[in-house]
């Protein structure tokens, strides 16, 4: 996770205009070396990378005794797979500039590009004796990147940790940590390093954003929210902040606050189709049906693969009991990804309540078939053939489903299958033992048929089994 460097894009579009007519032509020379190094910067953050090279290679031509563009050379060869390269030009930079910190960091990750980690940790060890914090806050950083390329996510931390502490605003350290902390699960140490940082430096955007995740990931929702604020409070440029934010405030049916966050990304930064999914998804849970539908438009006129924004068209359409445009929404969503048991059992919902009742059972098996440890798709395939006075059938299904999985749903709804069969002893049996599974779970039984709920004998069995 990492900010890129705020270029002014108009300058930069000028430098490239300028440096496309030199090359046509045939020689390119900048009156300054910074010239060069936006240039080098913006390709090099649009990833570009062998443009980037080439500019650094005209820069070298004009300015050859700048050891800036021969290590900048190195770092662009070593993101383009090439280290063999990469040191032969570090070689360069050092006969400029002997003994640079920034040279040998980058000399430690090409041996680590050559499976060379025992020199690469040996170098950086040798570093660190004299090092002020800030170069061993760098020189940490870098023998982190090594534990990360050879997946030791725990030693990558620590190591990380160890960098922070040496120098708590080391941006790319803290960069590095909010991956970090993912792969090696160490959220409840990330909370407290992060709250130590925020203790020194309360305007610390990455260590806000950092906390935030970790919350989040713990499952302690207020608290990430507050993070998440405080990180675009601080930096209000910061799109991952927003979106986050947002993420946990949808997740937590706060439809309005992740809508504002959600809003506030489309005024300051470029949208894309995830965007106007995301806030379709908002004004869709709000109610608010033909709004959500332009937004959620706007995502398929971007991206128009995008099956999620198809399945919330056709959900929109659906709850405005637009049954034919919802299921044509609903099918391209399933032709795109028909991995995902949710498009099938909304198609299943569109197609019954049109009374096309042969479509709509064909795709609530799917749903079933999809997702088969899920009780909830096989429930609703049973409850389908139960409304359609197909009991034997759903009796079948629910056989089917405990070869998959089991719950005491699917115990309820074979009581009431039975119940409404005539089979009362059967039924009452089945209904002793979904109590004994799961005894708050029985009102599930009573919507499916109510007629249990005043049945005396239900009633009795109901109270034997009482909690205390």
């Amino acid at each position: 996770m990492r900010q890129r460097k705020s270029l002014d894009r108009q300058a930069v579009f000028y430098l490239i205009s300028k440096l496309e007519d030199m090359i046509g032509k045939g020689g390119v020379v900048f009156p300054t070396e910074g010239h060069y190094q936006t240039l080098i910067d913006y390709y090099e953050g649009e990833y570009l990378f062998e443009r980037a090279l080439e500019v650094s290679e005209f820069a070298i031509l004009q300015y050859s005794l700048s050891p800036q563009f021969h290590l900048h050379k190195a770092e662009l060869l070593l993101q383009m797979k090439q280290p063999e390269k990469a040191l032969a030009a570090l070689d360069k930079a050092d006969l400029l500039i002997p003994n640079c910190i920034s040279s040998f960091l980058v000399r430690a990750e090409g041996f680590a590009a050559l499976d060379m980690h025992i020199e690469a940790v040996n170098l950086l060890d040798g570093l660190k004796e004299n090092s002020t914090p800030e170069e061993l806050s760098r020189i940490y950083v870098q023998e982190a990147l090594i534990y990360h390329n050879q997946k030791e996510h725990e030693r990558e931390f620590y190591t990380l940790k160890a960098a922070l502490k040496e120098n708590p605003s080391n941006g790319e350290a803290l960069s590095r940590m909010w991956y970090c902390v993912e792969a090696a699960r160490k959220h409840e140490e990330s909370v407290e390093l992060h709250k130590r940082i925020l203790d020194e430096d309360p305007f610390c955007t990455l260590a806000w954003y950092n906390l935030g995740t970790s919350q989040q990931y713990l499952c302690n929702y207020e608290e990430a929210i507050e993070a998440f604020e405080y990180a675009f409070l601080t930096n209000d440029e910061f799109e991952f902040a927003y979106r986050s934010c947002a993420e946990v405030c949808l997740d937590q049916q706060d439809y309005q606050k992740a809508l504002q966050c959600y809003q506030d990304v489309l005024e300051k930064f470029e949208p894309d189709d995830d965007l106007f999914l995301c806030i379709g998804k908002c004004y869709e849970k709000l109610g608010n049906h033909p709004v959500a539908l332009t937004f959620l438009d706007q995502a398929i006129a971007l991206n128009p693969m995008n099956d999620e924004a198809l399945f919330h068209i056709g959900t929109c359409y659906a709850s405005q009991k637009k049954w034919e445009n919802a299921a044509k929404s609903l099918l391209k969503a399933i032709r795109l990804n028909d991995l995902n048991e949710e498009y099938f059992v909304a198609l299943g919902e569109a197609y019954n309540k049109s009374g096309n009742y042969k479509d709509a059972e064909i795709h609530f098996k799917a749903a079933a078939d999809v997702a088969p440890e899920e009780a909830i798709y096989w429930i609703r395939l049973a409850k389908f053939f139960m409304d359609t006075h197909r009991l034997e059938e759903a009796l079948k299904v629910l056989d089917e489903a405990e070869e998959y999985t089991y719950g005491s749903e699917i115990l309820y709804y074979r009581s009431a299958f039975l119940f409404k069969k005539g089979k009362r002893r059967e039924a009452l049996m089945i209904l002793e033992e979904a109590l004994c599974e799961d005894f708050h779970a029985h009102d599930s039984m009573f919507s499916l048929l109510p007629v249990m709920a005043t049945d005396s004998e239900v009633k009795a069995i109901i109270s034997i089994f009482q909690p205390d």
